[in-house]
């Protein structure tokens, strides 16, 4: 008879953290197929579990035999009868919420009437504005023949309304906002044209490369009428915004150094400026922060520097430099700001002394100054063009002007100096009180100097000996240079989109200059105002298709570059190319630049 095995009645829980006791079974073998092999039958239980509600919702029906019927009927009949409560529905698939809406009076206030009759004769009004106190204004409108009058009555106890508007913020924030748009609607097709909205067809086949200048429009203010235009700087961040100093540039009337003016101008209203900021003395240099762009450092005519916030409207500085750290006393001819890895703000400043400060923005009102180097004349011959220098100097004139100033693009360390005997010094921000190494680049005095956007080894010069030079880093010989007649060159830049145009300004004119199609004389030369206003100031926008030209009367001339060369896709190759075209007649310059290899960053 076969042995089966019991099944217990009620299976045992099994725990798993206790070790089961194997001590009872016997060792299991497979089934084999024999006939006298033992077989073992196991039964499984399966029981049913208790039913678990996850979600329980009532009905809300009842039968109709139910003793509930009657009531809810008669609740269902209330509810329909009530027509304040419910709104009248009809019986379909579909029904569309009915849309609330206000009535006008719910809105807005009732308007009362009422009248009122009232009588004044001309003698009551001649008498009324008699006891009133009478005051005329007149008002230029820019021109010196165009003014306007403007008449005003006040009486004793009454408030000067003209100075509660002077002091109220948003009045001036008010006015501000509503001259933009009335700008807007006399400007608003040249201002899309510096925004770059209107863009040249390149599938044009009558396209021609006249190189024009076409003035959008003029920043001039009747403060700073007569302030020659000294200095202009873009915004970094906002290519809308320009900051202009009005002060001296070269030699002008005595009376003319009284004052000086800082105005920050916006596209968006070219009539007012939106910022002006006054200096008892002649402002000579601006420069936005890159940094930190709402900064503005300002270079003054009697060696002083500050550094204001254009976001604060109380024109309070930042940090102004004091004597104790910073004794100059002659004008600062250019600055810039320092860009290191530091989380501080400091700044560079040239001043016609010699002398380059460097100032640290601190906490606190002033600047932190600390002189970085001090400049001496050349004696000797030095690297670079040979020019015929003064044997003898005069004791009073041992330190050279500094009119320039240019931080390396790659090299932050490195900056040069360019001054009044036409020298360029090399120096080191790490290596104060001395210079690196001088190089004689023009016979007259160096006004700019300034690098290609498209290789931090390609830079150019320009100065009063009537040329611009472009040099190789490395190389004691100009590679190009260019020529605009009798008269010296103020300033000179490379085009931001363009690799081969530079523009540069005269007392005279502006002239643009492609080095891959001419060199002997610039592609355009533009005149602005009569013939007895000089120009002082050029540079490019941001967006490089437009540029600002300053004069000594005071008016700032914006200016779109019209029929251009489209830019090439290879900007590097063909300054390249222009460069190596250029030397084609000095075979042993050439092979000394190609020796060089790749220029580009």
């Amino acid at each position: 008879m076969e042995e089966t095995a019991q099944a217990p009645e009620k299976p045992e829980m099994f725990d798993a953290d206790q070790e089961p006791d194997l001590s009872g079974l016997n060792e299991r073998r497979s089934p084999s197929l024999e006939a006298k092999a033992k077989k073992y039958h196991v039964k499984i239980l399966l029981t049913e579990t208790d039913d678990m509600i996850l979600f329980e919702n009532s009905s809300h029906t009842v039968f109709l035999d139910s003793e509930e019927a009657v009531e809810v009927e008669a609740q269902n009949h209330e509810y329909e009868s009530k027509k304040s409560r419910r709104t009248a529905v009809a019986e379909a698939e579909a029904q569309t919420p009915e849309v609330l809406l206000k009535s006008r009076g719910v809105n807005t206030k009732r308007i009362e009437r009422q009248e009122v009759a009232s009588f004044v004769s001309n003698y009551d009004m001649y008498d009324t504005y008699n006891d009133l106190e009478r005051n005329v204004k007149e008002i230029e409108l820019g021109e010196a023949s165009s003014k306007i009058e403007i008449t005003t009555f006040w009486r004793e106890g009454m408030e000067d309304i003209d100075e509660l508007l002077n002091k109220s913020e948003n009045f001036h924030l008010s006015s501000m906002i509503l001259q933009r748009l009335l700008a807007g609607n006399v400007f608003r097709e040249k201002q899309k044209r510096f925004r770059n909205m209107y863009l040249p067809d390149p599938l044009n086949t009558e396209a021609k490369y006249l190189y024009r200048l076409d003035t959008l429009w003029t920043y001039k203010t009747i403060e700073t009428t007569g302030k020659a235009v000294a200095s202009a700087s873009w915004c970094t961040t906002n290519g809308d915004i320009v900051a202009i100093a009005y002060g001296i540039y070269g030699f002008t009337c005595f009376d003319d150094r009284s004052t000086g003016y800082v105005c920050v101008w916006s596209i968006k209203n070219p009539v007012n400026p939106e910022r002006r900021y006054k200096f008892p003395v002649p402002v000579t240099a601006v420069e936005f922060s890159k940094r930190t762009p709402q900064l503005l450092a300002i270079g003054l005519y009697d060696g002083s520097v500050q550094v204001l916030d254009i976001t604060d409207n109380s024109q309070i500085p930042v940090g102004v430099s004091e004597r104790r750290t910073s004794p100059g006393f002659e004008p600062i001819w250019d600055i810039e700001w320092i860009e290191s890895d530091l989380d501080k703000d400091e700044i560079l400043t040239a001043g016609q002394d010699g002398t380059i400060m460097k100032y640290t923005l601190n906490i606190g009102q002033f600047l932190l100054g600390y002189r970085q180097l001090k400049l001496d004349r050349v004696e000797g011959e030095t690297e670079g063009i040979k020019v015929i220098k003064k044997k003898d100097f005069l004791e009073a004139d041992r330190h050279p002007q500094a009119l320039c100033l240019k931080i390396h693009p790659v090299k932050k360390d490195i900056y040069y100096v360019g001054t009044d005997e036409g020298c360029v010094h090399r120096c080191s921000i790490n290596y104060p009180y001395q210079h690196i190494g001088v190089v004689q680049m023009h016979s007259g005095g160096i006004f700019c100097i300034e690098y290609s956007p498209w290789s931090p080894k390609v830079f150019l010069t320009c100065g009063g000996d009537w040329s611009i030079r472009i040099w190789i880093e490395d190389i004691m010989e100009p590679i190009i240079t260019l020529t605009t007649g009798f008269g010296p060159i103020h300033a000179a830049y490379w085009s931001p989109v363009s690799s081969t145009i530079i523009v540069s300004v005269t007392r005279s004119s502006v002239q643009l200059w492609d080095l891959k199609r001419r060199l002997l004389k610039p592609a355009s030369c533009t005149t602005f105002g009569d013939s007895t206003t000089q120009l002082t100031i050029v540079k490019f926008a941001n967006c490089g298709r437009s540029l600002i030209v300053g004069d000594t009367e005071g008016r700032s001339y914006v200016c779109a570059l019209e029929d251009m060369p489209f830019p090439p896709h290879f900007q590097y190759d063909d300054l390249q190319a222009a460069l190596y075209r250029s030397l084609i007649c000095n075979p042993e310059l050439l092979k000394q630049v190609k020796r060089f290899g790749y220029l580009g960053y």
